[in-house]
């Protein structure tokens, strides 16, 4: 595989970098560390409040070269932790407030998107989850709310076409995007606004401002916005999401899958899967597997975990038999933030000027956004709705220390497909998850 594209994945296939390398000024009003979404949004949100702040992002690789182009193009309200957990960590009220401001975050996205990405192609159709044994339809059955609506087989039939469907839930508050394509389209606008986007610079938060490869640069706010490829410590670790994308699909074939909306879907196992019918007809499909690493060390390698690009493909072959001599001509991964108790963090220390944000577990298309609308606010003093979540400047819970870290969560990743496999064994509820759910803290 000769010249791939900056991250490697179908999103920005045949995308050639322009090789400029923007140059900065030593001072600003807002130095942003890390280019993709978290970055971009937060100086979007900026200049809507106050046009006239100078602004420079860093970014040490290329624009959305981590999560924010690698995803599953999920615009999603769904949130890492359970609305059930949600309401006995923080109570009714501020769960409503949150899937609220998700939904709303949602349509503002759509809005956007639609005036500086068309190329985003960003289409509102919900999202399905979809039970394939007895053990999966219970589950999704007593998770229905006022958000995820249950529809029976024959109902969810007329949707999508899987292999043992028993039924699913559909959430209307769900979008799909070419999640590159929304990074370029955002990162052009900003540009056009005068925003500095210099590419290929490594920075580092200093007194007063950021060292920017080596030479200071001023700057009484800044935001770290690189996630999970900051230095973690024990504040968050990162979990490995692999993808693969097929070649385009010809209609008859799409007419035997359904999805003729483009909502996205995934089957309710434990271990996460995700996938969308594409803007060009291909089936991508995501999930979780790969190991983490110790101490919280990137690898590059764990993005190519061949065993779970494998699994992925058998997974959507077992959904969709028709796809049997259809070919999987991408493959890629990407590494997500999680903190121990599953929710993201936005913080700001008016008296340092120091801000940063993330914690997104997979869900970050959406979260990125609010996340960073809700760090403008708190950067120009002005309370809002959002302002008042229940994240907002929350002290990060720590995750364990090493070995037991990389013990614990290489075992829940291992036992989750173990409980998968049980449930499709059963039909039963899995013994196996009943006791991992606890740990989890979702």
């Amino acid at each position: 595989m000769q010249d791939l594209p900056p991250n490697n994945s179908l999103w920005a296939d045949g995308f050639k970098q322009s090789g400029k390398r923007n140059e900065f000024n030593n001072s600003y009003d807002v130095a942003i560390i890390g280019g993709g979404f978290s970055g971009l949004w937060s100086a979007y949100h900026l200049l809507k409040l106050d046009p006239k702040l100078s602004i420079v992002i860093f970014e040490a690789k290329s624009t959305g070269y981590g999560a924010s182009g690698r995803n599953g193009g999920w615009v999603s309200s769904d949130y890492p932790v359970y609305r059930k957990t949600l309401e006995k960590r923080h109570g009714l009220d501020a769960t409503d407030n949150l899937f609220k401001e998700l939904a709303n975050a949602i349509d503002e996205i759509g809005q956007i998107s639609g005036q500086i990405a068309p190329k985003a192609s960003f289409v509102k159709s919900g999202t399905v989850t979809f039970a394939r044994n007895k053990a999966q339809e219970r589950r999704l059955k007593e998770s229905a709310d006022s958000e995820h609506f249950w529809k029976s087989a024959g109902e969810l039939g007329q949707l999508i076409q899987v292999t043992d469907l028993r039924g699913g839930l559909f959430n209307p508050q769900c979008a799909t995007i070419n999640p590159f394509q929304l990074v370029l389209g955002l990162a052009n606008y900003l540009e056009s606004k005068g925003v500095v986007i210099a590419e290929g610079v490594f920075a580092t938060q200093t007194n007063g401002g950021v060292l920017a490869n080596s030479s200071l640069v001023k700057a009484p706010v800044v935001i770290r916005a690189s996630e999970a490829y900051s230095n973690p410590g024990r504040e968050f670790i990162p979990l490995y999401s692999l993808m693969i994308a097929s070649e385009a699909l010809s209609e008859e074939i799409w007419d035997q899958i359904g999805v003729k909306n483009r909502f996205t879907f995934a089957e309710g196992t434990h271990l996460v899967n995700y996938a969308q019918r594409t803007a060009d007809n291909r089936l991508a499909i995501g999930g979780r597997g790969a190991s983490y690493p110790f101490g919280s060390k990137l690898i590059e390698e764990k993005e190519m975990t061949s065993s779970v690009h494998q699994n992925l493909e058998i997974m959507a072959k077992r959904w969709f038999p028709v796809l049997k001599n259809v070919k999987f001509t991408h493959a890629w991964g990407g590494a997500v933030a999680i903190t121990r108790n599953w929710e993201p963090y936005v913080q700001f220390d008016k008296s340092t000027g120091s801000a940063r944000l993330g914690g997104y577990a997979g869900d970050g298309v959406t979260m990125s956004y609010l996340a960073s609308k809700i760090l403008a606010d708190l950067i120009v003093g002005r309370e809002s709705n959002v302002t008042n979540l229940h994240f907002v400047n929350r002290e990060i819970r720590k995750w364990e220390i090493e070995p037991l870290r990389y013990l614990a969560v290489n075992s829940l990743v291992k036992l989750s497909g173990i409980a998968d496999k049980e449930e499709a064994r059963t039909g039963r509820p899995s013994l196996v998850s009943r006791l991992i759910s606890p740990l989890i803290l979702r």
